[in-house]
């Protein structure tokens, strides 16, 4: 009878066992290096051994491996022992011992202690790591053993470290977003951040056509004027024709002039010398060099050399933080929704951005950039007010709104009923 509750008692500490390693192995593989850094930083017991133990996921792996197998092997010995000895050599005793091993260790060492240990992570991974790391050293010469084995088998390490993707964070924001952590316009934000590296300055600027400029010819007064009219603090200043640009003027040097009565000097004099840039340049090498020089507007050129636009330092923030508007600035949203599937689309927007903003699979390529791009790459011509073009996918694009030979607005219409045609077709 002692033999039998010796056994029990064995089974018991197995299956604690058991329980043990199943928590170690949810909690250390759950937890991130980050929360690990920020737990050592916060000077929790545990913490120190708990980065060792991530630094070398490798070891803490095969350490949990040989301690789950030789309890579980110990439980189901002990419990295939005991049923002998109450059932007598036979099926009988095999079967009983099969499942009660498997109920035991499947509900009490395996199932109960991980679905704990996914809710209180944290605490039970600062609670062993000191054991496990322990462990580790006492297993130091089969983990060796077996990591040699597995390296030679697998043509690499037992468990590689695992690198944290972009793609993965963005999908943590998105989760973040969806479970209220993470409000929409942070979302966003953040969003921006990882594109903001891949953004070409052409993507950013002010295009050539909606630059205001002034001529040399002007008296600082006019300039002035023209200042007041736009509201911009600064304007590159040409001579005889926009390509040819002399410098950049800052409306506090043509104040200064102003007041100080030099209303015939030469607006050149009152420039500063102009910074060119490509439009292929990414815009986060741009902001840094800008603040080097504490430069707030650059010169754009295309591969030819031609004056194709100017960037400001508004203009890189505004990528990340979406537009900034003024007193001054009264421009509409580039996208107004007008009613269901009906959308009033600023010209000069993005392909690209409007297919992530709607979701939609716009036509894209390297021929055009823009959606004004994109109707007269299907047109072939330039449109009138009126005209529209057809796309898959039930959308329509209407040209609403022009200036001169140039689109400034669009009319998109999605058709519902058209896509549901197209997609039964």
């Amino acid at each position: 009878m002692i033999e039998y509750y010796l056994y029990i008692g064995i089974f018991i500490l197995a299956l604690v066992c058991s329980a043990f390693f199943s928590c170690s192995e949810v909690a250390l593989f759950s937890i991130t290096r980050a929360k690990v850094r920020t737990l050592i930083n916060e000077g929790m017991p545990g913490a120190q051994a708990l980065l060792t133990l991530k630094e070398e996921p490798d070891r803490f792996l095969i350490t949990i491996l040989i301690g789950n197998n030789i309890v579980n092997i110990l439980g189901a010995s002990v419990v295939t022992a005991l049923a002998i000895g109450i059932f007598g050599p036979g099926p009988y005793a095999i079967a009983g011992a099969t499942v009660g091993v498997v109920i035991f260790l499947l509900l009490f060492g395996e199932i109960l202690p991980k679905m704990y240990t996914s809710r209180h992570q944290t605490s039970i991974a600062l609670g062993v790591s000191p054991t496990i790391y322990l462990l580790s050293r006492i297993f130091s010469p089969l983990i060796w053993t077996f990591n040699a084995l597995a390296g030679k088998m697998t043509g690499g390490p037992v468990f590689s470290q695992h690198l944290i993707t972009e793609e993965e964070i963005k999908e943590w924001i998105d989760v973040g977003q969806e479970e209220g952590t993470i409000e929409k316009d942070e979302q966003e934000m953040l969003h921006s951040v990882f594109e903001f590296a891949d953004t070409r300055v052409r993507e950013a600027m002010t295009p050539r056509i909606d630059v205001v400029m002034a001529e040399d010819t002007l008296s600082p007064e006019d300039a002035l004027a023209i200042f007041k009219k736009t509201g911009f603090s600064r304007l590159p200043v040409f001579h005889e024709n926009i390509d040819t640009i002399r410098g950049i003027l800052n409306i506090k040097d043509v104040f200064v002039a102003v007041m100080d009565g030099r209303n015939h000097h030469p607006l050149v004099e009152l420039c500063s010398e102009p910074v060119y840039v490509p439009d292929t340049k990414k815009i986060d090498d741009l902001l840094r060099e800008m603040k080097a020089r504490k430069n707030h507007l650059a010169i754009v050129l295309d591969e030819y050399g031609a004056f194709v636009g100017i960037i400001t330092v508004e203009d890189i923030v505004e990528e990340l933080v979406g537009d900034i508007l003024d007193e001054f600035d009264t421009e509409e949203p580039e996208l107004i929704r007008v009613a269901e599937g009906v959308y009033s689309v600023d010209a000069r927007m993005w392909v690209s951005d409007l297919n992530k903003e709607l979701e939609l699979d716009l036509p894209e390529c390297e021929t055009y950039e823009t959606i004004a791009g994109l109707i007269i790459d299907r047109l072939g011509y330039i449109p009138r007010i009126g005209e529209s073009c057809d796309l898959d996918g039930g959308i329509r694009l209407i040209v609403i709104q022009m200036k001169g030979k140039r689109i400034t607005r669009i009319k998109l219409l999605i058709s519902p009923s058209l896509k549901k045609s197209e997609a039964g077709a």
